[in-house]
């Protein structure tokens, strides 16, 4: 995780602390992180990944699947992320697909849109299979980050206001579409990121 800031804010960010939140930024980016996003049957506790992306520092895609879940995609979901069941109905399940993956992410810094989102959903898949979830990863949250580089004050929350990755990358003017599919947003959350680190992506 990125390492904390030194203090919350209670109103907009002053000026030092978001040039810390840039270099933070920077000093990931100087890691080569991995970029991954995921969608999936819901929400829920139930819930399991039928699609993932995984895109290396450069912005390259390292892996991209659909993943077969252990039962049928809601109609809600599908409405989102416009993933059917047909096309998930000849995909490799969770059990082929996760040696690829597992080799990508160990050893790497992850970076997602909501990290801890994404980490509860593949530990999710790996239990419906009866799977241990042995690996510690160390994962980058670009949405806490760049809640933190907005800085402005939820009340409500007592913490910095949370904004969507599409709104993220509408607020700084990036042409690329959060289309809720895995490849589409794991390169908007790179350029996000990349933003906030004031450096071309």
């Amino acid at each position: 995780m990125e390492p904390p800031l030194s203090n919350n804010y209670p109103g907009q960010n002053p000026l030092s602390l978001k040039d810390e939140i840039i270099e933070i930024a920077r000093k990931a980016i100087s890691k080569h992180l991995v970029y991954i996003d995921t969608e999936t049957t819901g929400l829920e506790k139930q819930d399991e990944v039928i699609e993932i992306s995984i895109l290396d520092f450069d912005g390259s895609t390292l892996f991209q699947s659909l993943v077969r879940p252990t039962f049928q995609i809601p109609r809600s979901s599908i409405l989102v992320h416009r993933i059917t069941n047909e096309d998930v109905q000849k995909a490799p399940t969770w059990p082929v697909v996760w040696p690829n993956i597992r080799s990508l992410l160990f050893g790497r810094t992850i970076a997602a849109y909501n990290a801890p989102f994404d980490l509860r959903m593949l530990q999710q898949t790996h239990n419906k299979y009866h799977l241990i979830w042995r690996d510690t990863l160390d994962w980058l949250d670009v949405m806490a980050l760049y809640s933190r580089y907005r800085g402005i004050w939820d009340p409500f929350r007592k913490s910095m206001r949370l904004f969507s990755l599409d709104q993220a990358g509408k607020d700084f003017g990036i042409l690329l579409k959060n289309t809720h599919r895995a490849s589409a947003d794991a390169e908007l959350t790179r350029a996000v990121l990349h933003s906030i680190a004031q450096l071309p992506y």
